[in-house]
């Protein structure tokens, strides 16, 4: 109640309509009046924790059987060829068409993890951030909605936003039939035991259902919104600099199942890397935490490592000096949260927390064997 008045300054300076509704009790009873007529009530539990369920029946469907390795062409190629698919590829085309500059609060642009603007007259700031999983939802709907929880989250920790609020949309096909139900059903646990390690809340969502063609469905297709809260947007990481050290956080396996390489030279199929959720809301920490003391935080997601790494470089306009192992899971995995850190040799100490290790240097005008200039083009 003693933030009512700054609450209506806000509202009259932005022109809304507001009025006051009501007032939180402790009575555990949701109350309606009209003209101090008492018109309803019922016990605020019924309409949360104890409301009633909708059920329908549940077929499981099998585990998708293991398949071979893809045969791709020699990393850097693949690494070129991935930067130009379409999950990959730089989504410029798309927000450069809209005015994500109204209001001049934009701190930084879409593109990279997430989108920060800045909450005036202070320096707070919120970074905003969507994703989601299909194709690892289609082999494991559980895994798939976890992930989009925990990419959502770790794109905003990327700018040094801690994650305060999520809200999804649940796109799937006809929930009255047994296997599109248990999909909808494990995908929605996997969100939520994602949600409860990170501590964090859903406060919006809508679901799509009955999203099919001549019977058959999309793919389990939760997305996730998440916001991030910064104390000062002055520190968040714009690029990596010249001699930083480039550091992997995070020790969590990662898999090709299910990854934008294996789709794009093998059949989608086996069982996506298991993840440790606890080690993932670590890793969570660790980045807000660290980012403003880095030069740039950038998390590995579609196309893996390799990917990662060259959208890092193409963001700062700065190759970097590598040492990965000669295997396509390191360059081109997906699935266990990982991060790339980039910040000067006396941060390193500081960081702690989750595994990490180094990778290379900051400099030169290649990365992994392609010039920035192919980069660039490749992912254009």
């Amino acid at each position: 109640p003693q933030m009512l008045d700054a609450v209506h300054a806000v509202c009259e300076r932005w022109e809304l309509h507001h009025a006051v509704v009501g007032e939180v009790t402790d009575t555990g009873i949701l109350r309606a009046l009209w003209d101090d007529e008492v018109v309803g009530e019922i016990p605020a539990r019924l309409l949360t924790d104890e409301c009633p369920r909708y059920t329908v029946e549940q077929r499981p469907r099998p585990e998708s059987a293991p398949v071979a390795d893809p045969v791709a062409p020699d990393a850097p190629a693949a690494l070129l060829e991935l930067l130009g698919s379409p999950n990959v590829r730089s989504r410029e085309w798309i927000f450069r068409r809209y005015d994500h500059l109204v209001g001049s609060r934009t701190v930084r642009r879409p593109g990279l993890d997430a989108a920060v603007l800045r909450l005036r007259p202070g320096y707070r700031g919120l970074a905003v951030s969507l994703d989601g999983q299909s194709r690892m939802g289609r082999l494991w709907p559980r895994t798939g909605g976890q992930l989009a929880v925990l990419e959502a989250s770790r794109n905003v920790a990327c700018t040094g936003a801690e994650p305060i609020g999520l809200t999804d949309c649940l796109n799937f096909g006809n929930p009255e039939k047994g296997e599109i139900a248990w999909e909808l059903a494990e995908s929605i646990e996997g969100m939520a035991e994602a949600c409860e390690a990170l501590r964090v809340p859903v406060v919006s969502g809508n679901v799509s259902l009955y999203n099919e063609t001549d019977g058959r469905a999309i793919d389990p297709t939760p997305v996730v919104g998440c916001v991030g809260l910064l104390e000062d947007v002055r520190r968040v990481p714009r690029g990596w600099r010249e001699g930083d050290v480039i550091l992997l956080a995070g020790a969590s396996p990662v898999a090709l199942a299910g990854s934008e390489y294996q789709a794009r030279w093998g059949e989608v199929g086996g069982r996506p890397a298991c993840l440790d959720l606890v080690a993932e809301a670590s890793l969570v920490e660790l980045l807000w935490r660290a980012a403003p003391h880095c030069s740039l935080v950038h998390d590995v997601s579609h196309g893996g490592l390799a990917v990662c790494l060259a959208e890092a470089a193409i963001h700062s306009g700065l190759g970097a000096e590598l040492a990965l192992p000669d295997d396509p899971r390191a360059w081109f995995g997906e699935g266990g949260g990982q991060a790339v850190l980039a910040c000067s040799p006396v941060v390193v100490d500081l960081l702690g927390g989750v595994p990490l290790r180094r990778l290379g240097v900051v400099g030169g005008d290649s990365l992994l064997g392609v010039t920035l200039d192919e980069l660039k083009q490749a992912n254009a």
